[in-house]
């Protein structure tokens, strides 16, 4: 009876061990797999989480590149538009400095020292006068006396001056403005001519008397030239007697 007693004890013990062995075996490899599956979850969200920020550094050089891409067109540009601006002052310095810069010329026969303005408003008095602009050539000769009184242009302009007046019929300003330039300029190439202009607007005064002296003075002054020769006609002229008209 013991023995029966202690197989049947032995063989219950056995199964109850037998019972209890297979589950915790089973409880052991769960956790064990739930571990690992836990760890490689974090793994995986350290990873995601580091790509994630890696993601918005890559996003925040993008933005800073950007910004710097468009610093540097910025700065690009302006220093493009500064380059322009002083290439244009440079060139308006030099147009600037040009038209005071003197310059050789030759008037009458004679070397003279003038500004580049002081060439343009000479040259345009002249044509004017050829286009029989009378009133424009004489205000732009005006205006060349009166800015430049120490041009050497001095005894040609009052020359035409004086000539644009007698074409528009100033006798008396074209009178004094020919006495000043022979006056002035009492050796320069133009007086015999600037005589010629004096007489005839003196005839158109009125004034046959002092025209002709002047003209007389032309002749005994100015011998074989073509000044004196026209001096003579004129003079003809002025002391031919009228014609009597046919009874």
């Amino acid at each position: 009876m013991q023995i029966k007693q202690k197989f049947l004890t032995a063989a219950f013990l056995g199964a109850v061990l037998a019972g209890l062995s297979t589950p915790s075996f089973a409880l052991f490899g769960d956790d064990e797999a739930r571990k690992a599956i836990l760890e490689l979850r974090e793994k995986a969200q350290t990873m995601q989480n580091a790509q994630m920020q890696l993601v918005r550094e890559i996003e925040m050089l993008r933005s800073q590149n950007a910004e710097l891409t468009g610093r540097v067109e910025k700065l690009t540009n302006d220093l493009a538009q500064q380059q322009k601006s002083v290439r244009d002052l440079f060139g308006n310095l030099d147009k600037r400095t040009a038209a005071f810069e003197s310059q050789l010329e030759s008037v009458d026969g004679k070397s003279i020292t003038v500004t580049p303005e002081e060439r343009r408003r000479y040259d345009l008095a002249l044509q004017l006068f050829s286009d029989g602009s009378y009133a424009q050539s004489h205000k732009i000769l005006e205006g060349l006396i009166d800015d430049y009184p120490k041009t050497g242009y001095m005894p040609a302009a009052l020359y035409w001056l004086g000539n644009a007046m007698f074409a528009q019929g100033q006798f008396t300003d074209a009178v004094e403005v020919q006495k000043r330039l022979i006056a002035a300029f009492p050796q320069d190439a133009r007086i015999p001519e600037a005589k010629l202009s004096l007489a005839a607007a003196l005839v158109n005064l009125g004034k046959k008397k002092e025209a002709t002296e002047t003209l007389k003075g032309v002749q005994k002054d100015y011998p074989d030239t073509e000044a004196a020769k026209l001096a003579g006609e004129r003079l003809k002229a002025l002391t031919a007697k009228p014609r009597s008209g046919r009874k």
